[in-house]
């Protein structure tokens, strides 16, 4: 943080002065090196890759991302598509955005938890078992929009955020 200043790493993503900037300051002040911008760097990442990950129905790939309530409710969705016979073909185009909707910090337990504001924009094809497209175009694109909460212990060795919530 810059003396007597704004911290731009937090006031360019969330407004001065809201209960999201003092958690991200408090975040900050548990681990040094945490960077807002990073984050965000590595959520978008994170965000297409476990996307795409749960399109193919791969959980494995992205096990150590998720905690055990999203593996399990991703698992559950899978599985009742494998059970319809259904198969999904997705291509990610890109994201329309990106932006952090809460931030808590929870000082006993040192546990961050940032929330963040998807628009991405998929092609997306569900097939049944026969190969009919049930669901979707193979190049007209929807917008999706998805709230996910990622969480980690600060000041901790493990760099790794986990996926905790979607919405």
């Amino acid at each position: 943080m810059i003396e007597g200043g704004l911290d731009r790493d937090i006031t360019d993503h969330v407004a001065e002065g809201t209960d999201a900037a003092r958690a991200l300051t408090a975040m900050k002040q548990a681990e040094p090196g945490f960077s807002v911008s990073e984050f965000l760097t590595g959520a978008r990442g994170a965000y297409e890759m476990i996307l795409m990950a749960f399109e193919r129905g791969d959980l494995d790939s992205i096990r150590p991302f998720l905690n055990d309530e999203v593996e399990a409710s991703f698992a559950q969705a899978i599985n009742a598509r494998e059970r319809q016979g259904l198969t999904v073909e997705a291509n990610f185009i890109g994201l329309r955005e990106l932006t952090i909707a809460e931030a808590e910090f929870d000082t006993t337990s040192r546990t961050a938890e940032i929330t963040v504001r998807f628009t991405g924009e998929l092609t997306t094809v569900v097939r049944n078992g026969a190969g009919e497209v049930v669901d979707g175009h193979p190049t007209s694109p929807k917008r999706q929009r998805d709230a996910w909460t990622f969480a980690r212990r600060m000041g901790v060795q493990d760099p790794t955020w986990q996926l905790v919530a979607t919405g």
